[in-house]
């Protein structure tokens, strides 16, 4: 059984137990006095938490420290029902959660953006103040405050169990320092899914061209680099005639700048900042000849032929009107970034980013960082914290994410099951490289952005070049966590 029937017969049981569907359609007939037990044995969810059931706190307050971040949506309560798909999804989770640890979830929303709930939740952390249970931050600052001592590693915490899937297994490597993973994503922070890119498709474009059926070359392992090469080529076009590329025109892709070279170098399987065997983070591209042919194949792709538009002229770079207008047949975007597509006039398709070549065994998928969750070392309660996040975590996957899968895959045209599956496999392999994110400004968006916009294809001297700088950055980050040990 598939990931996607998984996932839609968990939504139906959970809709089921909540308003009360399934009773039976005939008469009156004997029940016998044990069918309660049998039932209850049928139905119990391996993948329910490991938490005592008798665990009550006697309806204490959680109080979690939250922000508006402006881009993600990181909804963790809902005040009511109001009929929208995800906040209802997001009310019957919470209740869930809190009739099963009698407990009762307090949402409080920092000062201003993500900057300001940062030296909001520093100040209250740095007076001793044990006023909530768990944070929410970006993860760079995050960082900052696991360095200042501030954060108890996750697996210290009571009933926190990082190996269930609900805990983002595939980027808990990447974050973890020494052994210790002082934040993660849970499935109750949308984040998680949020901050991932994937490439839309023009169905239209596919189908004017005989550019084949995406979702089964990605099913089938066909999907690579060379395909979408050919693919763009075939569809761009000077559409006016003007001999010149521009908005007029027709394209094999569009991005903004700093997105394409990350997308296709962790769609390889490739990392910026790889761990040792010590699992501390270490700089990896010095001497790491598969990132530079693939650096080279990018530029050459996007460069040599005019297949690439770049959305920068646009005020919104992720509201890509080019893609929107029909005239980009690729078109690289963060999930959170997906609303801006629903109402467009083309249909489209979801797809992960291609491997590097047929031989790749996974599609892997650029997951773009967001607001980590953790619990500070101050907190008295961590028993409650513990038992609430991973209830939390169990409780969303399980009610929340289905809707959202139905929230982001909504548009004006009707859905097709395949990009459920398209969903599975984009969420299945995500990569948090901390070059990418945590350390974005030193290797990302200090280094190869501009590299990118400038077609600059001298790699090897800016690696030499900035090789000091992003050593000492690394160095300096284990150095402050050896000294909170």
């Amino acid at each position: 059984m598939n990931k996607s029937t998984i996932r839609f017969l968990t939504a139906i049981l959970a809709l089921s137990l909540t308003f009360g569907i399934g009773t039976s359609c005939g008469g009156d007939a004997p029940v016998s006095g044990d069918t309660t037990t049998t039932v209850a044995a049928e139905t119990a969810d391996p993948n329910a938490p490991d938490i005592p059931d008798d665990l009550n706190f006697g309806g204490k307050t959680v109080n979690i420290f939250n922000f508006d971040s402006g881009s993600w949506n990181n909804q963790l309560v809902a005040e009511s029902q109001n009929g929208e798909v995800l906040n209802d999804a997001i009310y019957a989770a919470q209740i869930a959660v809190e009739e099963r640890l009698n407990v009762t979830l307090s949402e409080y929303r920092g000062e201003g953006d993500w900057s300001g709930a940062f030296s909001e939740a520093q100040k209250i952390l740095a007076a001793g103040d044990d006023a909530y249970h768990i944070y929410f931050q970006v993860d760079r600052n995050a960082l900052i405050m696991a360095q200042e001592g501030y954060l108890e590693p996750l697996q210290n915490m009571p009933y926190v169990d990082l190996d269930r899937e609900y805990w983002a297994q595939s980027v808990n490597h990447d974050l973890s320092i020494a052994g210790n993973l002082y934040f993660s994503y849970g499935d109750f922070n949308l984040t998680g899914y949020e901050c991932v890119n994937a490439l839309l498709v023009n169905k239209s474009m596919i189908t004017d061209f005989g550019l084949g059926n995406h979702y089964d070359m990605v099913l089938d392992g066909s999907w690579t680099l060379d395909v979408m090469n050919n693919n763009m080529l075939t569809v761009a076009q000077d559409l006016n005639g003007d001999n010149k590329y521009d908005d007029q025109d027709r394209y094999g892709i569009t991005s903004h700048n700093k997105q394409v070279l990350p997308n296709f170098w962790i769609a390889a399987g490739l990392r910026s900042i790889e761990k040792n065997d010590e699992d501390l983070p270490v700089f990896a591209l010095p001497g790491n000849e598969a990132f530079a042919v693939l650096y080279d194949r990018i530029l050459s792709m996007m460069y040599d032929n005019p297949v690439y538009f770049n959305s920068k002229v646009y005020p919104d770079y992720a509201n890509n009107t080019l893609f929107i207008n029909g005239q980009s047949l690729y078109n690289i975007v963060r999930i959170a970034f997906m609303r801006f597509y629903r109402d467009m006039d083309y249909d489209y398709a979801i797809i992960p980013y291609p491997k590097a070549d047929k031989a790749q065994t996974d599609y892997y998928s650029r997951f773009e960082g967001g607001a980590v969750n953790f619990t500070p070392k101050l907190c008295v309660d961590k028993e409650l914290a513990g038992a609430v996040m991973e209830q939390m975590a169990y409780e969303y996957q399980k009610t929340v994410i289905p809707a959202y899968y139905d929230v982001v895959l909504k548009n004006k045209y009707t859905r097709d099951e395949k990009s459920v599956e398209m969903l599975d496999i984009i969420y299945e392999n995500r990569i948090c490289d901390l070059g990418d994110t945590i350390w974005s400004n030193a290797i990302r968006d200090g280094v190869f952005a501009g590299k990118f916009d400038r077609n600059d294809r001298n790699l090897q001297s800016t690696i030499s070049s900035m090789t000091p700088k992003v050593e000492n950055t690394i160095s300096q980050a284990i150095e402050a966590f050896n000294a909170i040990e």
